[in-house]
């Protein structure tokens, strides 16, 4: 498994949440991050760590809100993923010092157009870079000095980096580099790199070899293609020298491009990796392991789009932002399957409570998509990228699915097909704890692993698997298997077991289905653990 984050050596599936940006100031705003991280049965949070905090008075370094963290995720037993709050904050900068804010001689910030001064510090100015470089690398040290490798899977450098306001910086800073000669290592780079957006920019200006960024890449996208070389620069500067301390894996979320009108600087922070120019920052980011989506896309065209575009080569595929609701848990077990999924966070877990503490109505879906992500994580882990893992997700209008599985065919048959409850009339055969009306009232979702030789895998709700081995036309259109009622009484079974996996990845038999409980093909539920079928071929 081509993974983000590892623990032990291993590749490391999370299934985690992030809590809000303000909720990590004092332990009281904290309580709820990690009471709805319980609630949902997450394996990992995500919180933010601000250099105001850090250094709030130049060079003199407070760990309270790091140590805070830290034996927090220790005392719940979550592995953490820190966010470095600095320089950028979704394409703005107010989570840097007041030192910094008011020097402004001494740190450039970036202006529009009119010479209006923007929240965003400039990523062409050198002494920001190296202000927060520092600041870095004394997190770094501290965290290595206080062994946070127990429980810190990676740190997020930045968030939602770039110019928000303006496409570039106009101010005199960021005029010299944009109307300087456009570096020799990005001109070598188009000229031997694969086909790619930017690429298709500089060859449909005449792939120019000397000028200035508006010569190569003309009037429309010259600003952002600039300014993504200043914050990817900028940006790997800091994560390389954080890692030569303590090297943990690092990773830049973004902003998607594909937001509103797509206009840089307007509905999207220019100059962040956004999926025009995510192959140049790659290139220009070498000492940072992902370029991260952060995807609030509930439609599964565009959500499938995004994963598509950011599973490139030497990127593993992480969504650090999300929403925690249907669409995305449905969303969200497609990506496993199809594009590689690393690991998955949802937004703002600490306001998923009501005021009892009790998870909200509508996170109970996405809760009941953590508990099969987490029974199948083992599995994640060890088929991830072999074309054994298979994704089920009613779409709209949908009734069943077809998986054609190699020596065997199957349909997951929708409980809730189109939305009528009555659809499936043999959903009542499940077993004497599965009969409750509400256990239907779900879209169907879940995973299912084929190891092949009629072994299978699966964890899910709202569906059952009828299975036919695919040998020969007679056999396969026989009545005892093409007849839905005849199929599920004839199944050759060897094994039929609920479990789950214990910590070695052993798999620990529960319960042994028979009889009626297996008699109308492969049901599921999401507090059934994991079922292992073993049939005869």
């Amino acid at each position: 498994m081509e993974s983000l984050f590892y623990s032990n050596g291993k590749p490391y599936f999370t299934i985690g949440g992030q809590v809000h940006n303000s909720s990590s100031c004092t332990e009281d705003n904290l309580k709820n991050g990690w009471k709805a991280a319980e609630k949902l049965g997450l394996n990992t949070i995500a919180i933010p760590v601000y250099w105001r905090l850090l250094e709030a008075e130049e060079g003199k370094f407070d760990f309270t809100q790091v140590d805070m963290v830290l034996n927090g995720a220790r005392e719940h037993n979550l592995k953490l993923v820190i966010l470095w709050f600095a320089t950028w904050k979704n394409g703005a900068s107010q989570y840097v010092p007041n030192w910094v804010k008011l020097q402004k001689d001494r740190f450039v910030w970036a202006e529009t157009v009119q010479h209006n001064l923007t929240m965003t510090l400039s990523p062409h100015c050198e002494n920001t870079r190296e202000a927060d470089k520092k600041a870095f690398c004394k997190l770094m040290e501290h965290l290595k000095e206080q062994h946070a490798e127990d429980v810190l899977l990676g740190i997020q450098v930045e968030n939602e980096p770039g110019n928000l306001g303006t496409p570039r910086d106009y101010s005199e800073t960021g005029e010299k580099v944009y109307r300087g000669q456009v570096p020799e290592k990005i001109v070598k780079w188009l000229s031997e790199t694969d086909d790619c957006e930017v690429k298709r920019i500089w060859e449909a200006n005449g792939a120019p070899t000397t000028g200035d960024w508006e010569t190569f890449f003309g009037k429309v996208h010259a600003a952002e293609i600039c300014s993504a070389y200043g914050v990817s620069t900028y940006i790997n500067e800091v994560s390389r020298a954080g890692k030569e301390i303590f090297n943990v894996p690092t990773y830049v979320n973004v902003w998607l491009g594909e937001m509103y009108n797509r206009v840089a600087g307007v509905d999207v922070p220019s100059g962040g990796a956004t999926s025009r120019v995510i192959e140049m920052w790659k290139f220009l980011s070498p000492d940072i392991d992902g370029l991260c989506p952060d995807v609030y896309f509930n439609d599964a065209l565009n959500h499938l789009d995004i994963c598509r575009k950011y599973s490139i080569k030497n990127n593993p595929l992480y969504i650090p932002e999300s929403g925690a609701n249907t669409f995305n848990a449905l969303n969200v077990l497609r990506a496993v399957a199809y594009h590689g999924l690393t690991g998955i966070h949802c937004f703002g877990i600490d306001s998923l409570l009501d005021a009892n503490g009790d998870l909200k109505p509508q996170a109970e879906e996405y809760r009941h998509m953590v508990t099969i992500l987490r029974e199948m994580k083992p599995l994640i882990e060890k088929y991830h990228g072999t074309g054994k893992l298979y994704a089920v997700a009613q779409a709209e209008g949908e009734s069943s699915q077809y998986f054609d599985f190699g020596d065997f065919v199957g349909r997951a048959i929708d409980f809730m097909a189109n939305g009528d409850l009555h659809s499936d009339p043999d959903h009542g055969n499940m077993d004497k704890d599965h009969r409750d009306s509400s256990i239907f009232q779900v879209r169907a979702k879940g995973l299912i692993v084929y190891i092949g030789n009629g072994e299978f895998y699966l964890a899910g709700e709202g569906f059952r698997l009828n299975l036919i081995r695919q040998d020969t036309i007679e056999g396969m259109s026989s009545g005892v298997r093409a007849s839905s009622f005849q199929n599920g009484r004839h199944q050759r079974y060897l094994d039929l077991e609920e479990g789950h996996f214990d910590e070695e990845g052993r798999f620990i038999v529960n319960k042994i289905r028979t009889g009626d409980e297996c008699d109308t093909g492969l049901w599921v539920h999401s507090d059934v653990g994991v079922l292992h079928a073993r049939l005869e071929v």
